[in-house]
């Protein structure tokens, strides 16, 4: 989304990561619409924190923290054991599901990344596939966001000329 700072209209996504500082970064929802704030969290424990305290809202963009905040977690991790390296990552997943217990997005993006881990035979290359997986979770949030502003222009635009769309009875 195209925000104005400053007088300057900027590209911003509400969830994304900084590889360089291991962050996620998130457009601070509870600020808006009166204040303008990105927030960086620095672990896996603040990224969760920013969940359960509605930092970061709407199913998606929780998904898409939540597949972040496994891979900062994975990647926060210093050792070569995989054994440990597991547990680690059971550990990071718990506190996230923790973090919003009833949500469907984050448990899905959780399972995603988790899954995408399978073929790494090595704690790096682990890492990489969870960051990997997170970016392409988030991706494809924001490719089904378009879509769907895509399809309600498209019904405005049908509804402005007396036409709508066919509705369907299951």
């Amino acid at each position: 989304m195209n925000v104005r700072v400053n007088g300057r209209a900027r590209p911003f996504r509400t969830v994304s990561f900084d590889e360089r500082h291991n962050a996620v970064r998130l457009i601070d929802q509870l600020s808006l619409p009166h204040r303008f704030r990105v927030l960086e969290m620095p672990d896996f424990t603040a990224t969760a924190r920013a969940i359960a305290d509605m930092v970061v809202r709407g199913a998606g963009a929780i998904g898409a923290t939540a597949a972040y905040g496994l891979a900062q977690g994975a990647r926060a991790f210093r050792g070569s054991g995989l054994a440990a390296f597991t547990r680690h990552l059971d550990r990071v997943d718990r506190a996230l599901r923790r973090a919003r217990p009833t949500a469907v997005d984050p448990a899905n993006a959780l399972d995603q990344v988790r899954a995408c881990l399978r073929p790494g035979r090595t704690v790096a290359e682990q890492q990489a596939l969870a960051l990997a997986a997170a970016e392409a979770y988030a991706e494809e949030d924001v490719g089904e966001s378009v879509q769907t502003v895509d399809l309600c222009l498209q019904q405005v635009a049908l509804e402005s000329r007396g036409k709508s769309f066919q509705k369907f009875d299951r």
